[in-house]
């Protein structure tokens, strides 16, 4: 048991350390945060809607619920039937 196998079991932490620091840093987006997702799977949170999309709602942290053209939810007619 040398100096030499004591630096490598110093070394193994510290390796293993960096590379789960490096995994967790490519998990978040550019921006730091995560983008809340609304009406599943295709809408967005936003500021604001494009004109390309409609608003179905809003989101938990107030900002518009934006849905892609042609992925409108389908609602039903909430009106009691006679």
């Amino acid at each position: 048991m040398g100096p030499s196998f004591l630096l490598s079991a110093a070394v193994r932490p510290a390796a293993l350390l960096l590379t789960i620091l490096f995994c967790m840093s490519q998990v978040l987006p550019a921006r730091g945060r995560f983008k809340e997702v609304c009406e599943r799977p295709n809408g967005a949170c936003q500021e604001f809607c494009l004109e390309s999309e409609l608003q179905a709602g809003r989101c938990l942290n107030g900002q518009p619920c934006c849905l892609p053209m042609g992925n409108e939810p389908l609602v039903e007619p909430t009106t009691p039937k006679e």
